[in-house]
């Protein structure tokens, strides 16, 4: 029958399953002891590896936070400069604009080369000032008389 596996018979003046009459258990205190203090030491290994882990993430924090005022600092700084570079271009386009509405007003190469040719062909520099007609004129006067 136990190779069916079906139990062999109890035997005579036993009552059933439930109903044996066996000795009370002395509980074993050394290993209750033992395994009271092995579950102190994990305990105490997870307490140390979340303490450890709570002073890693406020040293990350405290990172974060001083890069972070670094960052806003830097991105301060940064943007005052870029306002004054872009008062500096628009300074430079203001220039820029004045000298051409002033070239605009100045003569253009054609023109110069057209006043050049008329200078040429009148040759200013054979002519005679009023001081120096009046002298000769004087001069003329005086050698008629």
């Amino acid at each position: 029958m136990a190779e069916l596996g079906i139990p062999p018979p109890a035997p005579a003046g036993h009552k059933g399953l439930f109903h044996s009459k066996k000795a009370p258990v002395q509980p074993d205190i050394s290993s209750f002891s033992n395994d009271i203090s092995n579950l102190d030491r994990r305990l105490r290994l997870l307490e140390e590896g979340f303490t450890n882990i709570r002073r890693a993430l406020q040293v990350t924090e405290q990172n974060m936070v001083s890069k972070n005022k670094m960052f806003s600092t830097e991105i301060r700084t940064i943007m005052s400069d870029i306002g004054d570079i872009k008062k500096e271009i628009a300074e430079i386009k203001e220039k820029i604009m004045g000298l051409i509405k002033e070239l605009q007003t100045n003569a253009k190469r054609d023109e110069v080369k057209v006043l050049e040719k008329y200078i040429n062909l009148w040759n200013p520099v054979k002519f005679v000032t009023q001081n120096e007609v009046q002298q000769i004129v004087k001069e003329m006067l005086d050698k008629k008389k």
